[in-house]
């Protein structure tokens, strides 16, 4: 994807019609909206703390759905306190309140963050 925010809503459409593909369970479940949110999380983080343009990962398995965004930044997500009247800086709350898993696995260059999505979430 581009580093665009133009990018975010690619992303979150990208998802859906991954899970379309994927079929089964997975199309009815409640998850896709959560994973749609997390990728727009994932990629708003990368384009504006990361650099370069950020790539996507989906992986089903048939119980759990893996995201992961990865760009060419070293700077790692960190969880900060943010007050309710700020307008951004939730993103690693999400993902640890959403996410059954989530990480950071580094990269040469880079990093991937990633998050797992469970069907019984």
């Amino acid at each position: 994807m581009p580093a665009v925010t133009a990018s975010i809503t690619a992303a979150r459409h990208w998802i859906r019609d991954c899970v379309d593909g994927f079929g089964g369970p997975l199309r009815q479940h409640r998850m896709i909206q959560t994973a749609e949110l997390l990728v727009s999380e994932l990629i708003t983080n990368a384009i504006r703390h990361g650099s370069g343009p950020p790539l996507i990962q989906l992986i089903w398995n048939g119980r759990w759905l893996h995201i992961a965004v990865s760009d060419s930044s070293d700077r790692w997500p960190r969880k900060r306190a943010t007050a309710n009247t700020e307008p951004g800086g939730f993103g690693v709350q999400l993902l640890a309140r959403l996410a059954r898993r989530w990480g950071v696995t580094p990269g040469h260059p880079g990093k991937t963050v990633w998050a797992e999505l469970g069907l019984d979430s």
